[in-house]
């Protein structure tokens, strides 16, 4: 006789069971939220334009046909050796993807900038009750098998779904490397000493010769982004003919999910001092911030800064940026500045580093990111065929 296995792994929309799931893992991301504000939360932020982007009347581009596999996807695994006290009683681990339009380049495409589904992973959380079992390990095994299926039904006709790739961020170090995902390190930097940054940066000077961004009121800026990222994988491809180089597409709709969490926060605990501004750009050319409150840590983390073509390799519009940044830590009473090196490589500015470097203690420098990006390789290719251009904070999940 032939055991069935009792361990089932599926995909559901029920609310009832999202709900389920999120009070689950409110015990871990929940920070000055109480659990049922964090299900809130939660359940925004799935309701937000990227996460709903399968159901948007326009993606660009993309075919009504491979839209349908964008936004959020909710999974679970049971065990079906446990009672059944109702439809959530026997789920012993979860997680979710948010997946996203990317660009990619590799050997194959001839040159040509080709559409890539970013698969992000995230929200991995097995109950204290059902740890130490194997149950989290399956699941990711599941995870990696239902879009490896994916690919298997749909990459002739997708060419989404032929460029797939799989990320996510680990919050437990190299546990991911043995499901096939490799870790691409990128370090943080934080700025504590914000007066003395600022005087000595900054130069005590804040350029307020531009405008504050709101809530979703800057999609020109997104372009500029858009021609800068294309841009630069043509460069890197000149550099890595022979490898597979790929980026998460930039979208407004990915800084609207970071503002409506930030927005959410605020109004929860009373953070901040009033409605805030998300960024600032320079009236002459453009360049600009854009950055994200994370009340939970008492920091404002830049989500992405653009330098014009025209203002490279000068450091006069970081400094003007950083300014602002400065400014809105010390009016929102946020005690420090974080990025990731990607974002702004410290060495790549030698002024910048030069200063940082003075102020601030060596372990607030090139800090180790407790968000470890890591990339699973699309068929065919090997994880050292990879380049991930834009691995910042701006495609985290």
């Amino acid at each position: 006789m032939t055991l069935s296995d009792p361990l089932k792994f599926y995909q559901y929309t029920d609310p009832d069971v999202i709900k389920f799931t999120h009070q689950n893992n409110s015990a871990a991301w929940k920070g000055l939220l109480t659990v049922d504000e964090y299900v809130e939360r939660e359940a925004r932020l799935g309701e937000s334009d990227i996460s709903v982007k399968h159901k948007l009347s326009e993606v660009g581009d993309i075919p009504s046909n491979d839209r349908k596999w964008l936004g959020i996807r909710y999974f679970a695994l049971e065990d079906e050796n446990l009672p059944m006290n109702g439809k959530c009683s026997q789920i012993v681990s979860h997680c979710e993807t948010l997946n996203r339009i990317g660009y990619c380049v590799h050997p194959e495409s001839n040159g040509k900038i080709e559409p890539v589904l970013v698969v992000c992973v995230g929200g991995v959380f097995t109950p204290e009750m059902h740890r130490k079992k194997g149950y989290g390990s399956k699941m990711i095994k599941h995870l990696n098998k239902f879009y490896d299926d994916l690919y298997d039904r749909e990459h002739e006709t997708s060419p989404l779904i032929k460029n797939m790739v799989m990320t996510l961020y680990s919050e437990v170090g190299e546990y991911y490397t043995q499901f096939g995902y490799k870790s691409m390190h990128v370090p943080l930097h934080h700025v504590t000493n914000l007066d003395t940054f600022f005087q000595q940066y900054c130069q005590g000077q804040l350029n307020e010769d531009g405008t504050y961004l709101s809530f979703d009121d800057y999609g020109d800026l997104i372009k500029l982004h858009d021609k800068q990222f294309v841009q630069s994988l043509q460069t890197l491809k000149k550099v890595n003919p022979d490898k597979f180089i790929f980026t998460v597409k930039p979208d407004l709709d990915i800084f609207k999910w970071f503002q409506t969490r930030d927005r959410f926060v605020m109004t929860k605990t009373g953070k901040g001092n009033g409605e805030p501004p998300f960024g600032f750009v320079l009236q002459d050319d453009k360049s600009h911030i854009i950055w994200h409150h994370n009340w939970n840590e008492d920091t404002l983390i830049i989500c992405k800064i653009y330098v014009s073509p025209e203002a490279a390799g000068s450091e006069d519009q970081i400094r003007h940026l950083l300014a602002h940044a400065v400014n809105e830590c010390k009016k929102q009473r946020l005690s420090k500045l974080q990025f990731w090196d990607e974002e702004i490589p410290i060495k790549s500015y030698p002024v910048l580093n030069e200063v940082l470097n003075e102020i601030q203690h060596k372990s607030e420098l090139s800090t180790v990111n407790g968000s470890l990006s890591g990339v699973r390789p699309p068929r065919n290719f090997t994880a050292d065929d990879l380049i991930w251009d834009n691995n910042t904070k701006f495609c985290w999940f």
